[in-house]
């Protein structure tokens, strides 16, 4: 058996650590972000209470993970933009859609791959210093080994703890190919334990400004890596065909 083979069962048998699988989760080891530093940030909510992230690509769609809704109806969620704050209300900043309808490429949730998901909100968000569109790299792009990127989230700083009011920021470095697999890009943080958790899934990496990643799953504890996240470019032109489909006309 290779060890890519290990890696994939691997994968496949802790699917139960997946970022997305619990609300009970945030960025492991990171440190409060400042308000707007995320304005693309999305906090995507059952009755709420935050669940999974995700990142506004397009003034009607939202970027997070297939996996966030393995077991949860869209059509009972609901997208925030503008939150900083979560104990808050901040009618100032805030907007809050519900989903309309989504879009998904082959997500396969026995191997973890093709986790993607686009969320198309009820109506266009009004782009703010608060509210901004997250800029994606061009199909194929690639992100090199070594390359330093940021993750943010909302959550816990603890297993079984309470949701963090404010969204976590933490750097980490894109991992080499043999610390992770084909198909997904792959994130690690050296010499303490940080990343992502439950309830982080499908909060965008970002990578030298540009949101290369999808987060995915942990291979292992929390913080303690490699990460994995799903690399947008492969699906860019997948995305832009979405985001460009002419609306339906009247039935």
């Amino acid at each position: 058996m290779t060890p890519l083979t290990i890696l994939v069962l691997l994968a496949a048998l802790l699917v139960s650590l997946r970022a997305g699988s619990s609300p009970l989760a945030d960025i492991v080891g990171g440190r409060k972000a400042r308000p707007r530093q995320f304005p693309f940030l999305a906090s995507i909510q059952n009755e709420g209470r935050h669940f999974c992230g995700g990142a506004l690509v397009h003034a009607r769609f939202v970027m997070t993970a297939a996996s966030c809704f393995r077991s949860q109806n869209p059509g009972v969620g609901t997208v925030v933009l503008g939150a900083y704050d979560l104990r808050r209300r901040e009618r100032r900043s805030r907007q809050t859609f519900s989903i309309s309808s989504i879009s998904e490429n082959g997500y396969d949730p026995q191997q973890n791959l093709n986790d993607l998901l686009l969320l198309q909100l009820d109506r266009e968000a009004n782009l703010t210093s608060s509210v901004a569109i997250l800029p994606l790299p061009p199909q194929n792009a690639t992100v090199e080994p070594g390359t330093g990127c940021q993750v943010a989230g909302w959550g816990t700083q603890r297993s079984g703890g309470r949701l963090s009011r404010f969204p976590r920021v933490v750097n980490v470095t894109v991992t080499p190919e043999d610390q992770c697999r084909p198909n997904n890009v792959c994130t690690g943080v050296l010499n303490r334990r940080a990343g992502i958790c439950q309830g982080d899934g499908g909060t965008p990496l970002i990578c030298n400004g540009l949101g290369h990643g999808v987060a995915s799953f942990s291979m292992g504890p929390c913080g303690q890596g490699p990460d994995f996240f799903t690399p947008v470019a492969l699906f860019r032109e997948w995305i832009d065909g979405v985001l460009n489909a002419p609306p339906p006309g009247p039935a």
